[in-house]
C-alpha cells in the first residue's frame, strides 16, 4: 500500500500553533517564539529558525490568549541559531524498577 505524506506548515499568526509540546504537570508549554517555520510531518515536528527565535518555557493560556508571555522558573530559554533546522525529539528515560524506556514528564 503507497501511502502519501502530507506536510504542514502551520499558520503562526495562531499563537496556539507555536505550541511544540504541553508540560504533563504544571499547566507550561514549550513554546516558540520569534520569526520561525515550523512543520509537521509525518507527526515529526521540526522548526526553521529565523530572526530571534528560540523556545520558550511559558504558561500557556496567557500567551495564546493575549500574547503575554508568562515564564516558568522549570527552564531557561533556548535561543535557536537563525537559519537553522531543529527536530523535535520526545526525550525518554529507562526505569530500571519497571525495566521499561518511558517519556520524560516534565
Amino acid at each position: 500500500m503507497n501511502h502519501k505524506t502530507r506536510e504542514m506548515k502551520r499558520n503562526l499568526k495562531n499563537r496556539g500553533n507555536r505550541v511544540i509540546v504541553r508540560g504533563e504537570t504544571s499547566g507550561h508549554s514549550h513554546i516558540v517564539t520569534g520569526e520561525c517555520t515550523i512543520e509537521d510531518h509525518n507527526n515529526e515536528v521540526t522548526i526553521i529558525a529565523g530572526k530571534s527565535c528560540a523556545i520558550k518555557h511559558l504558561l500557556e493560556q496567557p500567551f495564546v490568549e493575549e500574547g503575554i508571555e508568562v515564564f516558568t522558573k522549570e527552564h531557561e530559554t533556548i535561543p535557536l541559531k537563525e537559519g537553522e533546522s531543529y527536530k523535535y525529539i520526545q526525550q525518554v528515560e529507562y526505569n530500571p524498577y519497571e525495566k521499561a524506556i518511558q517519556q520524560v514528564k516534565d
